[in-house]
């Protein structure tokens, strides 16, 4: 029924990756429904890479779920199908220039060894399944401490994200941050009483790592029954326990709702919003051939409030608005706008996502100036707003809350 010779189970049974639930008296392998789940795992592991070994570590771990790695193991299959779909058309390009006589484009050619090679198991996939429970909370249910634990802090770093998309770590093409706003903080005073308050979290886009959303939350949670003298030493526990981990210094403020900063929002970001463009839109992981420009000399700033794309690794949407900075050659806006929309089914973190924008756009369009800055909304009481342009800026004053977040 799956295709796989007697010789295979035979070996897999031997090795202890695939033992069958029961056998008959004859001595025949008896299958369950959870033996079959197993062996799909198994042999969709194989095909992303990985060695009969290292699965049969992967499916033995105590912390390993089925729901999780079948999420990751579905992003990365559609990810290879939309990438092999992109060869074969360059294949099928390059025989009707041959076909032709015409001169081969062997840009084309380079285009799709690149694409074949680039299929091999990588490492980002690779540390999604090594990665200990004891160091994440990602994809799984979680208890919530009882007193303050700055270990429920976990750190990822940006290097490998980055060199996917041609970024180089040690010389970043961008300057920026990354601004998080949490609306649920709480501790106890000298007496026990609860405060409550927000806090506004920003640390440059240079640090070694970047914080993971959900062992954030489950970090601010350990304040909720442990007492503090004031606001202020709550605010240096937080600035001390992020910049031990980010690699790089933090800047936290504590707010108090009672202050007016909080109570200020907009409606959008500023500029010309390209939502109302009546584009047919079909293409939903990320294609940046949608990327052009035209022959005329612009300034200007564009928004939508259409990009959404899902968590790298528990596919939650994430939902928010993005806005547009630029100089130089007027860029194609619907084509730009389908660019964004394309975003929809495609699996990265928040800062992940408006790097990639960024890149896209400057290695396709190739503006003398350039910012995007997304504003997503919030999750788990947290929302998350990365800024990167070509130009330095002071982040505080840009930290404006929209009327979705």
């Amino acid at each position: 029924m799956t295709g796989l010779s007697i010789r295979s189970l035979q070996y897999y049974d031997d090795i202890g990756l695939l033992k069958p639930d029961q056998r008959s008296e004859s001595g025949y392998r008896l299958y369950s429904e959870q033996d079959l789940i197993r062996l799909q795992q198994v042999v969709t592991l194989k095909f992303l890479g990985f060695s009969l070994d290292s699965i049969k570590e992967i499916l033995d771990q105590p912390q390993f779920e089925v729901l999780s790695s079948m999420r990751i193991q579905a992003e990365v299959l559609k990810e290879r199908a939309h990438r092999i779909h992109k060869a074969a058309d360059l294949m099928t390009y390059i025989a009707s220039q041959i076909e032709a006589g015409e001169h081969v484009n062997w840009n084309s050619t380079l285009q799709i060894i690149n694409i074949l090679e680039t299929h091999r198991m990588n490492e980002a996939l690779e540390k999604k399944y090594y990665t200990k429970p004891e160091q994440s909370e990602l994809g799984r249910s979680s208890e919530y401490d009882a007193h303050y634990n700055p270990d429920r802090l976990f750190a990822i770093p940006r290097d490998a994200k980055r060199k996917e998309i041609g970024i180089d770590p040690k010389k970043l093409p961008f300057y920026g941050f990354d601004c998080w706003n949490h609306y649920e903080v709480s501790w106890l005073n000298d007496k026990g009483k609860p405060i409550v308050a927000l806090a506004e979290i920003i640390y440059d886009c240079e640090t070694v790592y970047l914080i993971e959303s959900k062992s954030l939350k489950l970090y601010f949670n350990s304040f909720n029954n442990t007492r503090f003298k004031n606001s202020e030493e709550v605010k240096l526990a937080i600035e001390y326990d992020l910049a031990k981990r980010l690699g790089g210094d933090v800047r936290v403020r504590i707010l108090s709702l009672k202050e007016k900063e909080p109570t200020k929002i907009q409606g959008a970001p500023q500029g010309e919003c390209l939502d109302d463009l009546d584009v047919t839109c079909s293409v939903y992981l990320v294609e940046p051939e949608y990327l052009s420009v035209e022959n005329k000399q612009v300034e200007e700033v564009l928004y939508s409030d259409l990009l959404k794309s899902n968590c790298l690794v528990t596919n939650q949407p994430d939902w928010g608005s993005v806005q547009i900075a630029y100089t130089g050659k007027q860029i194609n806006r619907e084509g730009l706008l389908k660019y964004l929309v394309s975003f929809r089914n495609h699996n990265e973190f928040h800062e992940q996502c408006i790097e990639r924008i960024f890149v896209d756009i400057m290695h396709r369009c190739k503006p003398e100036k350039l910012t995007i800055y997304g504003r997503y909304t919030r999750r788990g009481g947290l929302d998350i707003n990365p800024y990167r342009s070509t130009e330095k800026t002071e982040p505080q004053r840009l930290n404006q809350r929209l009327i979705r977040q």
